[in-house]
């Protein structure tokens, strides 16, 4: 299955009423375009966490684990360009790192996802301890200044389970910043 291009290099207008609710409110202070965040999508028992750096308000390159049964029966490894303004799964971004402290870019997300092993099975939840030790890799190269990972994996948590009721078109993700790792 490949994935198709979201957003053409030309803006178009759109009058569909979810996204002119979006694009006549204003966007959470916590959001930046090029900060890093811990993104949680909507599932049934638990979110599905990825890594996402938004180059737009609308889109951003995702780094994560799936699993898709066309192409294996186990967790696999996915970058992708995934929208944001108007993704009725995507319910929150933690910002784990400000663009203002440096730019993360997609090739040292890549580098440092690339050290941590995707799991050799279909468990539910993998995708998250993988996140997790990717986010202590980004610490151990120095991108990141990651204070205490379990509290960042608890405060994500709880600030994700708050989010249910963001996963609809017209409503932009629940956005916060992290205490535990900038």
């Amino acid at each position: 299955m490949s994935n198709p291009v979201l957003f053409e290099s030309q803006p178009q207008i759109s009058t569909a009423p979810w996204e002119w609710a979006l694009m006549t409110s204003t966007l959470p202070s916590a959001f930046t375009v090029g900060s890093l965040y811990l993104a949680a999508f909507a599932q049934a028992r638990s979110p599905h966490i990825g890594l996402i750096i938004p180059t737009s308000e609308k889109s951003g390159h995702l780094v994560h684990i799936r699993i898709d049964r066309d192409v294996s029966d186990n967790w696999v490894f996915q970058t992708r360009t995934e929208h944001i303004t108007g993704n009725m799964f995507l319910t929150s971004l933690l910002k784990i790192h400000d663009v203002s402290a440096g730019e993360v870019t997609l090739d040292q997300l890549k580098m440092a996802a690339g050290e941590v092993a995707v799991p050799d099975n279909d468990r539910f939840g993998e995708c998250g301890s993988w996140v997790f030790r990717v986010i202590e890799q980004l610490g151990k190269v120095g991108v990141l200044d990651l204070v205490d990972v379990q509290e960042l994996r608890k405060e994500f948590n709880e600030f994700a389970a708050g989010n249910r009721n963001f996963a609809r078109r017209e409503k932009f993700p629940n956005v916060d910043t992290s205490k535990w790792c900038m």
